[in-house]
């Protein structure tokens, strides 16, 4: 009888390690394929994040392609920041292109035009009106680069104190590359054109529906000294492109005129910079 309940109770001693070791066996197996699976996530993440950039750099290419176009005969992009959609292979790319000669030139533009343009644009972005008056005078020093080169607008406004955000939102109607104190109106945005000193929301909304027609300017009195028709050298093009897996990325490219190539007569332009959003 001793021998018997001394048996039986060494097995339940070896049940109960068995299970225990099971158990433990068990959640290391489990902890192992949590692991392996996450780690198999964030390695599908960056491929499709790397994926989606090539793809917005595909928008880039097809953008300056459509902005060296010369011949009359082609159809060629606006280049006052209407989106242009395309469908490829592994998703879609959009793809903007924006004359900096359609935005305020901080260098160039005086106080009378860079107060109220900065007011303007911070009703529009969210910008407060003091900080925008308080930034103008200055803005143009911050620009200024440590080794006396000059830097984006996006630069400028980050180093004037402002976040992320603010400064990209404020580079569409802001730039260093217009080279001029004048805008084009046929590729400024409406907030751009709220801007101008002696334009009123009737002056806009004229220039706006006859360049959407191709029809000339408008007689503009004395809001005509800050405006001349006339785009580039340099332009600024945004590609955003989405995978069918839903994977994002969105570059900007500065691009800049530099003549006529020997092959085929197309513009060629040069890369001046690009900058990863997302």
């Amino acid at each position: 009888m001793k021998m018997n309940r001394r048996t039986y109770g060494q097995r339940g001693y070896v049940l109960i390690t068995v299970m225990w070791i099971g158990l433990a066996l068990l959640l290391a197996v489990s902890a192992f394929l949590s692991t392996a699976r996450q780690e198999a996530l964030n390695v599908r993440a960056e491929v499709g994040a790397a994926r989606a950039l090539e793809l917005a750099r595909s928008g880039v290419n097809v953008a300056m392609a459509d902005l060296g176009r010369i011949d009359p005969d082609q159809v060629r992009s606006p280049v006052d920041g209407t989106p242009i959609t395309l469908q490829m292979a592994e998703g879609r790319v959009t793809y903007r292109i924006i004359d900096e000669a359609g935005k305020i030139d901080i260098l160039q533009a005086p106080s009378q035009v860079l107060t109220p343009a900065l007011v303007r644009i911070g009703e529009v972005e969210g910008i407060d009106a003091f900080d925008a008056v308080t930034v103008a005078d200055a803005l143009a020093g911050f620009a200024q680069q440590p080794d006396g080169t000059i830097g984006s607008v996006y630069t400028a406004l980050i180093r004037a104190g402002f976040n992320g955000d603010t400064a990209a939102a404020a580079s569409r109607y802001l730039t260093t590359l217009n080279f001029s104190a004048q805008v084009n109106p046929r590729t400024a945005s409406r907030t751009v054109l709220e801007s101008i000193p002696g334009l009123g929301p009737s002056d806009v909304e004229e220039i706006l529906v006859r360049r959407s027609t191709g029809r000339p300017m408008p007689r503009l009195g004395s809001a005509v000294a800050w405006l001349v028709e006339g785009s580039g050298p340099v332009y600024t093009i945004e590609a955003e492109a989405e995978l069918t897996t839903g994977a994002r990325a969105t570059l900007q490219a500065q691009v800049a005129q530099r003549g006529l190539s020997f092959r085929g007569g197309l513009m060629r332009y040069e890369i001046l910079s690009v900058r990863q959003i997302r």
